[in-house]
């Protein structure tokens, strides 16, 4: 009897050791795809697409956030841009006299892709 509850015991326990171990996972960066394309869905090659956070301040400290990425798109049209931190930040893109203003929500260990027309 003492063995049969002592085995079951220790299938439990093993199983629940094995449940939180698999539960805690590194997290990663906070990626965004940005593909830009023009109102035929051709990709667009040198459009300039920056992402930043420039408008929030920490109440505590008054620090104001300066989150800034700039790049160029490659010849798909397309930008990868990382970050530590997951965060909503304002999308701009332009190339030329054409502008589009938007915005992408990253999330944290996750690639979050958008796509731009550029018109």
């Amino acid at each position: 009897m003492k063995s049969n509850i002592l085995k079951t015991f220790a299938v439990l326990l093993v199983s629940i050791l094995s449940m939180h171990l698999g539960a805690c996972k590194k997290t990663s960066n906070a990626d965004a795809r940005v593909t830009v394309v023009d109102s035929l869905n051709r990709p667009i090659k040198g459009a300039k697409v920056v992402l930043r956070q420039d408008s929030v301040v920490n109440p505590n400290t008054g620090i104001k956030a300066d989150i800034l990425d700039e790049k160029i798109t490659d010849i798909n049209g397309n930008t990868n841009h990382s970050f530590k931190w997951e965060a909503v930040l304002n999308l701009e893109v332009s190339k030329g006299n054409l502008k589009v203003q938007d915005y992408i929500r990253l999330e944290q260990s996750e690639t979050v892709g958008k796509t731009v027309v550029l018109k």
